[in-house]
């Protein structure tokens, strides 16, 4: 915690942007063959040798300002930046730029009037892929002289990790081809964590991705009942006798405790907590999973040794939270949103389930209150907010061993779509996530001239007098309603004269700033990065 009484208060992460940074590091010489590979022969070693131990972002970006040139030495410069152009009318809508800057397209020939490319995406899942296609097509066409367009989808998932690729999973044999891994966690049981993970996996296998589902509960494993396997029995790999097959079930990969030999027996998992810890070890590194996309890991409840052994041996890409609207389900899902932002894990999806049902009466009731997802979206920045009706479909589903996302073409849409939407945006997100990870920005008070300066890692920095940043805190003191009622209460006044005493950091989306008064304010790094 960084304090003063009155003086230069400043909050950044540089040093650990700087360490990470130091991992993408190139020597000019291999930068410059890199280059060379892939065409890019306007780029000299002099020229490179400068930019060597620059911010890898910068290092991306001069390539893809090269890939113009890439193309336009080829045999038809005219016609093949023709192409480039209207090609770079596609933007990306996470990552905000147009698809030829992002090296989105491969392998560009034209003969004659025909058009031939590969569009590289970052997943298979990608859910705009069939968009990006018809755009691509539309654009292309508007060319007079084409008159066939001939393009190929193809994914490249960027690396990603606190290696940035290098040694990633380097302790689990059996993830080594497991390209995206995603935790769904709660920290609380009870709350309907396995039915989300599960569809959640089946929708991702529906955007195009293989898909493999891990169940890490010992205890209580739920996989065994969610799907309705013939012979749920756990063998041996073909490939390699030291590692364990997984089953399948729909095209999607599954292990589960409940699956070895001792469960189906009925026999009770009598451990203590290393054997806990060990055998889940086991079952997620020897299991020979093959090449997959996505892996979705089904956590137990809690924040404990199970936990912290899978974040420390497997590199996670993100966490999907699930909560329900009580109270008791809120404090300990916070709980396990600090424990992932302790371990640098992303949280990429947020869902309250169990938050309300359709009467028969047209009316929509909410039993357990409005829930508490707002509030977390406003105190931790957590993206991609859903909420999951209370359906007999979709116990049913779950209990019967056919998941709703599972279900045929008309049966139960509107539960399909809430998956489905859920699945496009964490696939999104984890994209988003591993291209282009949006650093925090650094705040600091100056006494001298009495403001608050909120410096983004792009653009100008923003001057706020503290009362009046202090006006708007998003803590759940300042944003809370009269008892019950929606309306809510006017937020406790800033003292006359309003200072800053701390600034921390509060997970990786969010900075909590302590007052001279005492009063905590928590402001998402989106909001401060909007807010004017």
């Amino acid at each position: 915690m960084a304090a003063v009484s009155r003086g230069l208060l400043r909050f950044s992460l540089a040093g650990r942007s700087s360490s990470v940074l130091s991992h993408h590091r190139l020597s000019a010489s291999a930068l410059v063959q890199q280059c060379r590979s892939r065409g890019f022969v306007s780029l000299q070693e002099n020229e490179v040798s400068a930019r060597v131990g620059q911010k890898r972002v910068f290092q991306r970006a001069l390539i893809n300002r090269s890939s113009f040139r890439q193309f336009s030495d080829a045999a038809s410069p005219s016609k093949e930046t023709e192409v480039l152009k209207q090609l770079a009318n596609i933007i990306d809508p996470d990552l905000g730029q147009d698809i030829v800057s992002l090296g989105f397209i491969k392998n560009l020939k034209i003969a004659g009037g025909t058009v031939t490319f590969d569009l590289e995406l970052t997943t298979p899942a990608c859910p705009v892929k069939d968009q990006f296609k018809k755009d691509a097509e539309m654009y292309l066409r508007e060319l007079n002289w084409v008159t066939e367009v001939k393009l190929t989808l193809t994914a490249q998932h960027k690396k990603s990790g606190p290696l940035g690729g290098k040694g990633k999973n380097a302790g689990c044999p059996g993830l080594k081809q497991v390209k995206r891994i995603i935790a769904v966690s709660s920290a609380k049981g009870g709350v309907g964590k396995s039915t989300v993970a599960v569809n959640l996996a089946y929708s991702i296998a529906k955007l195009g991705g293989k898909v493999g589902i891990f169940d890490a509960d010992i205890f209580g494993p739920s996989l065994p009942t969610m799907v309705s396997i013939e012979d749920p029995k756990v063998g041996l790999s073909k490939d390699n006798d030291a590692m364990l097959a997984p089953l399948e079930y729909e095209g999607v990969s599954l292990m589960s405790y409940g699956f070895t030999a001792q469960a189906l027996k009925s026999q009770a998992s009598i451990m203590r907590g290393p054997k806990v810890a060990s055998t889940v070890h086991q079952l997620l590194a020897f299991t020979d999973w093959g090449e997959l996309d996505y892996l979705i890991l089904d956590f137990p409840p809690g924040t404990g040794d199970i936990q912290l052994t899978i974040c420390q041996e497997a590199s996670l890409d993100g966490a999907v939270i699930i909560t329900t609207p009580q109270k008791l389900s809120f404090v300990d899902v916070v709980r396990g949103i600090e424990m992932f932002d302790n371990l640098s894990v992303p949280v990429v999806g947020l869902v309250e389930n169990m938050a309300y049902f359709d009467c028969g009466c047209g009316q929509r009731h909410f039993p357990f209150g409005p829930g508490h997802r707002e509030q977390l979206e406003r105190e931790y920045g957590t993206p991609h907010g859903f909420i999951v009706p209370i359906a007999g479909d979709i116990s049913r589903g779950s209990d019967s061993g056919k998941p709703v996302a599972l279900l045929p073409e008309g049966e139960c849409e509107e539960l399909k779509k809430i998956y489905a939407d859920l699945a496009a945006a964490v696939v999104q997100e984890v994209s988003k996530q591993s291209e282009k990870p949006e650093l925090p920005p650094m705040v600091e008070y100056d006494d001298k001239t009495d403001k608050v300066i909120i410096r983004p890692s792009e653009g100008e920095p923003v001057l706020w007098d503290p009362k009046e940043l202090r006006t708007r805190c998003t803590c759940a003191k300042c944003q809370s309603c009269a008892p019950g009622t929606d309306t809510k209460r006017p937020p406790p006044p800033p003292p006359a004269e309003c200072w800053p005493t701390a600034i921390d950091s509060k997970g990786r989306y969010a900075i909590q700033i302590t007052w001279n008064d005492k009063h905590q304010s928590i402001f998402p790094y989106k909001l401060l990065k909007n807010m004017q």
